[in-house]
């Protein structure tokens, strides 16, 4: 077997799942290499497979990473498949997981030009402190939290189609809750923390993660998250925060999320496992 964890030009960090995947599919007789998506100089048809595993800038090249997923898709075995990523590329797909009955945060969703309207909402909602973030985006990139009188404005300065939540506190001080999946069952959970006067848990701005194990209510939530998903996803993550009305799914990952292999090494191994049933 020949597989490509697949990758970008310019990494923002170290993918540190790849110390624990390549070593494993390795165990397993596979050949394995790293190529950036983008590259044209990889024949994508000489992989049984490939993984996306830190394709970290699509959100900055959007409609190129487009193409470049159909095309790789009509050539070798893509994981998560085609129809999994672009169902999750638009945070839009919240809005199919709370009329599953999954618990998710109040969003107001916004495209350009109905700035007001929004903004309107939003204090008819009572939200004094707004998270506003582009419905494609990564990691908190293009993240800000700004007061309520001022979405108008800064939703005028993204011009782009735009999700606005309320801003959480219970995330500067709890974090958010992470369960990652392997063929649809939970292999390992943990807690990303923010740094100190942050609210953000991603490593690119001082989070911290550790393991940790979750209650009943927490693990069906997730579940539920992932049963969304157009079909079951060879690997996924869910991200669940606490709100006033008990926890709610903020983010379902099934492109390229970090798995925090480094909290449970064993779980590579299921994943390993997985990609040569699927192979």
């Amino acid at each position: 077997m020949r597989i490509a964890f697949v990758t970008c030009e310019r990494p923002i960090e170290r993918d540190v799942d790849l110390d624990f995947l390549v070593p494993a599919m390795k165990r397993r007789g596979a050949d394995v290499e790293v190529p950036g998506w983008s590259d044209p100089g990889v024949d994508w048809g000489g992989f049984d497979m490939a993984m996306l595993s830190s394709t970290w800038d699509y959100y900055e090249r959007q409609d190129e990473f487009r193409d470049w997923l159909s095309a790789a898709a009509a050539s070798t075995r893509l994981v998560n498949p085609l129809p999994i990523v672009e169902w999750n590329l638009d945070k839009r797909y919240l809005i199919e997981l709370e009329a599953a009955g999954v618990p998710t945060i109040p969003t107001v969703w916004v495209e350009p030009g109905g700035e007001a309207e929004a903004a309107a909402e939003i204090g008819e909602l009572g939200w004094e402190t707004v998270v506003l973030k582009p419905v494609i985006d990564l990691g908190a990139r293009n993240l800000v939290r700004v007061g309520a009188a001022h979405v108008e404005q800064m939703l005028a300065a993204f011009d782009v189609a735009t999700m606005a939540q309320p801003y959480l506190p219970s995330v500067a001080t709890e974090g958010e809750l992470s369960l990652v999946y392997v063929g649809g069952k939970l292999t390992h959970s943990l807690r990303k923390l923010p740094a100190r006067g942050d609210f953000r848990v991603q490593p690119q701005y001082g989070g911290t993660h550790e393991y940790e194990e979750f209650g009943s209510v927490v693990r069906e939530i997730a579940a539920a998250a992932v049963g969304v998903s157009p079909e079951v996803p060879l690997y996924a993550r869910v991200d669940v925060v606490g709100t006033e009305s008990g926890p709610a799914v903020i983010e379902l990952e099934l492109i390229e999320p970090a798995l925090y292999l480094d909290t449970a090494p064993e779980a590579a191994e299921a994943i390993a496992d997985a990609l040569l049933a699927a192979s």
